[in-house]
């Protein structure tokens, strides 16, 4: 892209990612309050993946960066631009030069959030995380899933969107490493100044700025899944009816997510191992 055209726009020159559930939304609300960086308004925007756009207008994608002023790095995250197969190939022909940030945590602890995550919002209707993993291989072959299913597809695909590995591998073949930044969930948990300060970096952003460190978007599950779709898709307006089903929720379907079952987790993890091997060649992380 023409990099007078890119700054008349203001286009961003950043990317997070992802992983889902990895701590993405939190790492969104501690770049958005330093004053170096600008990140869209809208997280999640998703204009790069061809089959699952929040954003769908370009001439609407462009102006959530006309705020940008001062900023020295503007960005936004997606974290489907990781998952899908085409992003990375989108985003090569628009911005070669984008640097991209990425935070990742153990696949398998990520594939049971993000299945808790989808009953949360009542996408995920399958009782069990077991059950929705034995369900996956005839959902990803399956054409009549991909063209129905009800929210981005591979959030359906608990075993295969954590595949970091493969994924990474696909940025690496089409951008330089030096446009990569990785960092863990636990790390931003457990050693959270060095941890930030690391992006801040990065992103060519000033270092002695620290934001409050708290956890945005808690992974909670939902009881009855269909009952929560309608709370959160149906009862929009009027926003007092809206608030009225979001606290009925909260107190009657909404509850935390209770521990992985440990043979579960073994197998998950046995089934992650060669990608684990293939990342770790890559970028040096592992868990």
């Amino acid at each position: 892209m023409n990099q007078g055209v890119a700054n008349h726009w203001k286009l961003p020159n950043f990317f997070i990612l992802g992983a889902a559930k990895c701590g993405t939304t939190s790492l969104y609300h501690f770049l958005k309050r330093h004053p170096d960086i600008y990140v869209s308004p809208v997280k999640e925007p998703c204009f790069f993946c061809e089959n699952f756009q929040i954003i769908k207008n370009p001439i609407q994608y462009a102006r959530l960066f006309d705020a940008a002023d001062t900023e020295s790095s503007i960005g936004e995250a997606s974290h489907v631009y990781l998952t899908d197969p085409s992003a990375a190939i989108t985003l090569r022909a628009f911005f070669p030069d984008a640097r991209f940030v990425l935070i990742l945590r153990h696949p398998a602890d990520r594939a049971y959030s993000l299945y808790h995550h989808m009953r949360r919002y009542g996408y995920e209707t399958i009782a069990t995380f077991e059950k929705a993993l034995k369900a996956e291989e005839k959902r990803f072959h399956s054409p009549f899933f991909k063209k129905h299913c009800n929210q981005y597809l591979y959030n359906f695909f608990y075993f295969r969107s954590g595949l970091f590995g493969e994924q990474v591998e696909r940025y690496f073949a089409l951008f330089d490493h030096s446009q990569f930044h990785f960092v863990t969930l636990d790390q931003i948990m457990e050693t959270p100044v060095p941890a930030i300060q690391g992006i801040f970096e990065f992103l060519n952003a000033r270092t002695e700025f620290f934001p409050e460190i708290k956890v945005f978007n808690k992974g909670e599950t939902s009881r009855f899944p269909m009952v929560q779709n309608f709370l959160n898709l149906k009862l929009r307006r009027p926003s007092w009816l809206r608030q009225m089903g979001l606290n009925l929720s909260r107190k009657y379907n909404l509850m935390q997510i209770p521990p992985m079952n440990p043979e579960t987790r073994d197998r998950l993890s046995m089934r992650y191992e060669s990608d684990l091997a293939k990342l770790y060649e890559l970028t040096g992380m592992q868990f």
